[in-house]
């Protein structure tokens, strides 16, 4: 038989560890660029909402300075300007029903033309049929 020997080296560190080590700094570098991704995502949307709430607080003060001036009309004033307001809101109301009004006529007219016109067709095709027999 063959003396079958085996070579250990001596105090040396295996390879297999040196992958292991390896492997975990690279899981560690990949959670670090992961984490970097997710703190740059949640600060842009932290500043939009930010940027989101001062619009509204610019908005809000917009409309109660519009508000003011209001006030400061006499209440001969405020009936007027109610009066015209009121006025012109019957008067669009009577305009869009004018407007159905004449559309739904137009309608009419349009369908009554198109069977006049049928008919003078039918009755020159009935003329044609006869001349042909």
């Amino acid at each position: 038989m063959a003396d079958a020997t085996t070579v250990v080296p001596a105090g040396g560190i295996p390879d297999m560890v040196y992958l292991g080590i390896f492997i975990i700094l690279g899981l560690f570098v990949l959670y670090l660029i992961i984490r970097e991704i997710r703190l740059m995502k949640t600060t842009n949307r932290t500043i939009e909402l930010d940027l989101e709430r001062e619009k509204l607080k610019l908005l809000q003060q917009h409309e109660a300075e519009k508000l003011l001036p209001f006030t400061r009309f006499s209440p001969e004033q405020t009936a007027a300007i109610k009066q015209v307001e009121d006025e012109n809101t019957a008067l669009s109301t009577d305009n869009v029903a004018k407007e159905n009004l004449l559309e739904k006529r137009l309608t009419r007219l349009e369908s009554i033309v198109k069977g006049k016109k049928l008919d003078v067709l039918l009755t020159n095709v009935t003329e044609q049929e006869k001349k042909v027999k």
